[in-house]
């Protein structure tokens, strides 16, 4: 049997809008001291990894270890409804979750607990040439500026300079230099370059609504990790290079 409750249903709308875009079913892991969400797209491209603590719930019960499967559609139509100040109640067993909103009125969901197994990821042993750290809405301008004149976007990272850049029908190019105000900090071991599909990164930048900072990870064509911050929370978006 688990109880939490989420300060800001909308908040937790743009993590769901997210997951949406590469995976139809999800499962919501709670553990002793957190929420994790785990899911990777059909074609094993794209992968969310999402923590959120216990502390940034202002009620977190959770009496043992506990998998809620739901249909990320349902979840996206009921946070639609949400407004600034709801709170979202999650309340499940191993055979039924129940999703509150609460605000003015009090709105109740009932769903089946869904047999969804999560991806078994390691994720703690990836290693980056490139470190970077963003102002959110910057990089979701780049990101969109991309998505309008190619299907790929191009990361590239030398000692002092980030480049984000996309070839197509036209051709775009932000770059952010050492003092340039959007970029926050450059880490680069080796100057790299690497390309991924725009449409997948375009999917989760949405995330930057909820997150003030982004952290940029990549190598010479390897995969592309991106790092929203959620207060103590974190979401993170790993995405294979393009071939």
């Amino acid at each position: 049997m688990i109880k939490v409750v989420y300060p800001e249903a909308r908040y937790f709308k743009e993590i769901v809008d997210a997951l949406s875009k590469i995976v139809d079913e999800v499962a919501l892991q709670f553990q002793k001291d957190r929420l994790k969400i785990t899911a990777m797209d059909i074609s094993n491209i794209a992968l969310i990894d999402i923590e959120i603590p216990s502390e940034a719930f202002p009620e977190f019960t959770v009496e043992s270890p506990l998998n809620i499967g739901v249909s990320v559609a349902n979840l996206n139509k009921i946070l639609k409804k949400a407004k600034k100040g709801d709170r979202l109640t999650i309340e499940g067993n191993e055979e039924n979750v129940e999703l509150t909103l609460l605000s003015s009125i009090k709105r109740s969901y009932k769903f089946r607990n869904l047999d969804v197994k999560p991806p078994e990821i390691p994720l703690s042993n990836l290693e980056f040439n490139v470190d970077a750290r963003l102002i959110a809405s910057s990089l979701k301008d780049a990101v969109k500026d991309v998505e309008e004149v190619a299907e790929k976007i191009e990361f590239e990272a030398s000692e002092n300079e980030l480049v984000v850049r996309g070839r197509g029908a036209g051709s775009v190019e932000a770059k952010y230099g050492m003092g340039s105000p959007a970029l926050i900090s450059l880490s680069v071991r080796e100057k790299s370059k690497s390309s991924y599909q725009v449409s997948y990164i375009s999917s989760v930048i949405g995330l930057s609504k909820i997150s003030d900072t982004i952290a940029l990870r990549f190598s010479n064509d390897s995969p592309l990790q991106l790092e929203f911050s959620l207060g103590t929370g974190r979401v993170l978006f790993l995405l294979a290079p393009a071939l």
